[in-house]
């Protein structure tokens, strides 16, 4: 039996769907997720949804964006859309948000016509079935009241093997596996997926990019934000049924971290493929490699 209390699933399809506000202009809201900052998944999500208003017989096959500036969640944010190219068979678009006057988020997104073509991935690795698995859900909000904070509820399902908890960074591995899935049935309509998808793979990137140091997110030294997040979407998905992320961390220089994920559904198919550079500075002491 789902605890609704845990996700707020319908409450982020709303958060998705902008509001026209002018030719090719939306604007979008924000909600709390624990700090005054706009959560990245969700612009991302916002800016794939305002792109796709403008190519309604494409769908997007890839995303690459720039967070520019931290937004604020108490204001509405503003995406406006460029029409740079509509080809044979692909277009081209670029979003820009806006927080008053000044742009906090850039992306480029490439829409294509369905096409037929060669065909080859890489194979899925083995993981254990999502259904063997117990929800992190519980377990996080438990572990928010404990330590007096707020437990924010979330649109997907998250398991991984362990105690189910995402956010940890305490093993000397580079890589890791998440089952996502929403606890509801989701209208047909891709784009609805698509962007609900984008907002999900803001979660947990940068974090693995932590953990062979064994850093921690409340850590006091840590300075951590996304810089820059690209999608290439390969093959249709549904985001109510299971998808595998696998993720893993090549590098890390510079104060920033790089995550790459592979994303699979149930049958084996590669769906999607992420990729994640952010700011991982440590102020103070420095940590050893």
């Amino acid at each position: 039996m789902v605890d609704s209390t845990l996700f707020n699933t319908p409450e982020i399809l709303d958060l998705l769907n902008l509001t026209p506000a002018g030719v090719d202009r939306y604007i979008g809201q924000s909600h709390f997720m624990g700090s005054p900052r706009v959560f990245g998944g969700q612009v991302l999500g916002q800016a794939l949804h305002a792109a796709a208003q403008t190519v309604p017989l494409r769908r997007p096959h890839s995303l690459h964006s720039l967070f520019i500036l931290p937004g604020n969640y108490r204001l509405p944010i503003e995406f406006e859309v460029e029409r740079v190219r509509d080809g044979g068979s692909f277009s081209t678009r670029r979003v820009v948000a806006f927080q008053e006057g000044k742009r906090i988020f850039v992306m480029s997104a490439s829409f294509q016509d369905e096409e037929d073509g060669l065909s080859h991935q890489k194979p899925m690795p083995s993981a254990p079935e999502p259904d063997a698995l117990e929800s992190g859900i519980a377990r996080w909000r438990e572990r928010a009241a404990a330590n007096g904070l707020p437990f924010v509820p979330v649109p997907v399902d998250f398991r991984t093997t362990g105690d189910g908890d995402i956010y940890k960074t305490s093993t000397a591995d580079s890589g890791k596996q998440l089952w996502v899935r929403a606890p509801i049935a989701l209208p047909n309509d891709p784009l609805v997926h698509e962007a609900l998808f984008a907002y999900v793979s803001d979660y947990s990137l940068l974090l693995t990019a932590l953990q062979p140091h064994g850093i921690t997110l409340g850590d006091p030294r840590l300075q951590i934000a996304s810089l820059d997040h690209t999608i290439w979407f390969h093959r249709p998905f549904r985001m109510d049924q299971w998808l595998l992320i696998c993720m893993d961390s090549p590098n890390a220089s510079g104060g920033r971290g790089l995550t790459f994920a592979h994303v699979y559904d149930q049958q084996g198919a590669l769906v999607v493929t992420v990729a994640q550079e952010g700011l991982i500075r440590m102020r103070g002491n420095s940590v050893a490699a």
